[in-house]
């Protein structure tokens, strides 16, 4: 697979190749000594880039909420992303990597689940095959498309209910890795991943 960066500010830097424990740990530190003008800087620099080129496009999209602990991407600047679209937010099941979409509505009541996420309390589901384009979270991701998350496996099971045409997009603070090392069959890869300086395609 060729990977085509679309420059935007200067050539990508490549870390070593890791497991995906090695790298959660990594990058977890890594963005937990980002102060809060940098975070701010990235964040903006991560709209400016999608909202350019139009990567969250689709009549119904999928959008996670932000969680202050993983200082992600603040929910109100990624779901202003969204405003031409219609959206759903993923809601967890249970414990055993399950999780189902809902679609979304801002006046919608919500409780926070055990992650510190935000996610919403009625359980009409839709089906995942219906939705176009899924903005996947992660903490670092590969040349080849390769995401590390946080672990539980959520968003790859859910990926394998959807269409093959659904567009998957991560976002990340950083740019890529040389190389995931224990990928496994069931890890669904990105076709996009937008960074502060570039926007990596699979």
């Amino acid at each position: 697979m060729v990977t085509k960066v679309q420059k935007l500010a200067s050539k990508p830097v490549y870390l070593c190749m890791a497991k995906k424990s090695d790298l959660r740990q990594l990058f977890r530190n890594k963005r937990s000594k980002l102060s809060s003008q940098e975070l701010y800087k990235a964040s903006i620099q991560l709209f400016e880039h999608i909202k350019t080129n139009k990567l969250i496009e689709g009549n119904l999209v999928m959008l996670y909420m932000s969680s202050q602990s993983h200082l992600e991407l603040p929910t109100d600047i990624l779901f202003s992303l969204s405003d031409h679209c219609h959206v759903c937010v993923p809601k967890v099941i249970d414990k055993n990597g399950f999780m189902e979409a809902v679609m979304w509505d801002k006046n919608m009541p919500t409780s926070t689940n055990e992650w510190g996420i935000k996610e919403p309390l009625k359980e009409a589901y839709i089906s995942p095959e219906n939705i176009d384009a899924v903005v996947v979270p992660l903490l670092c991701f590969d040349t080849v498309g390769h995401r590390v998350g946080y672990g539980k496996g959520y968003y790859d099971r859910f990926l394998e209910r959807c269409s093959k045409e659904v567009k998957t997009i991560g976002l990340s603070y950083f740019e890529s890795v040389d190389k995931i090392t224990d990928v496994e069959a069931t890890d669904v890869p990105l076709d996009i991943v937008v960074t502060p300086k570039n926007i990596y395609r699979f």
